[in-house]
């Protein structure tokens, strides 16, 4: 997953068509932004259930868990504050570079066309890797800019995550969300966050908390 650097998301509506995967739905706008459509899921009534079901439906596309020979693909997580609900964007397929055997990337969509949600607020990205269970030290030295949203309504504010997806050799999806203001790296375990390892650096690099570790 390209990370981002000081980019500043925005919720605008522009319509664009399909391509061969029905779940794939981007476009790079005249700006130079990746725009997604929304939502392919929702509402979700937690992060936890967003992440949950992300992870099903993203790597179920093709590719999405081949392996070496895979692919990666992004999509964004967005609250809605006028339903009180969680959404997942449609998925973009877009990398800047190609991929090797041992690198996979994909570019994070940077807008949300979502007029269904004209409220939304973009709360995070998600990627899927197709043969590694970890987070990359290239995903956790990116930054997001801003790194706090705040519901102007109720006044709540969230830390901007990545998500990462992953499917095991034996069908189980496993999620990792890595918060960018406190540099925490959470796994979520039978519908809940647990934290699991502390990034101590600006290149990526991660300590894990006592007795844990990636997998239970």
């Amino acid at each position: 997953m390209r990370p981002f650097r000081g980019i500043a998301l925005v919720v605008l509506g522009i319509t664009m068509g399909c391509g061969t995967n029905p779940n794939v739905r981007v476009h790079r706008r005249p700006d130079g932004l990746i725009e997604v459509d929304g939502p392919l899921a929702g509402p979700f009534k937690n992060t936890e259930e967003l992440a949950a079901n992300a992870c099903k439906i993203m790597t179920s596309q093709g590719g999405a868990a081949g392996g070496v020979h895979g692919s990666e693909y992004c999509a964004l997580s967005y609250y809605s504050p006028d339903e009180g609900a969680f959404y997942l964007s449609y998925l973009s397929d877009f990398r800047d570079r190609l991929d090797t055997r041992n690198a996979k990337t994909c570019s994070m969509p940077q807008a949300l066309n979502d007029p269904s949600h004209p409220d939304a607020i973009i709360i995070g990205g998600d990627h899927t890797h197709p043969h590694n269970i970890r987070f990359s030290p290239g995903d956790l030295s990116g930054t997001w800019n801003p790194a706090r949203a705040v519901d102007k309504k109720t006044g709540r504010v969230f830390h901007r995550e990545l998500y990462l997806l992953y499917l095991d050799g034996s069908g189980i999806c496993r999620v990792f969300g890595y918060n960018y203001v406190t540099r925490i790296v959470s796994a979520l375990r039978e519908g809940q966050w647990v934290q699991i390892a502390q990034v101590y650096d600006d290149s990526g690099n991660i300590q894990m908390l006592e007795g844990k570790d990636w997998l239970p």
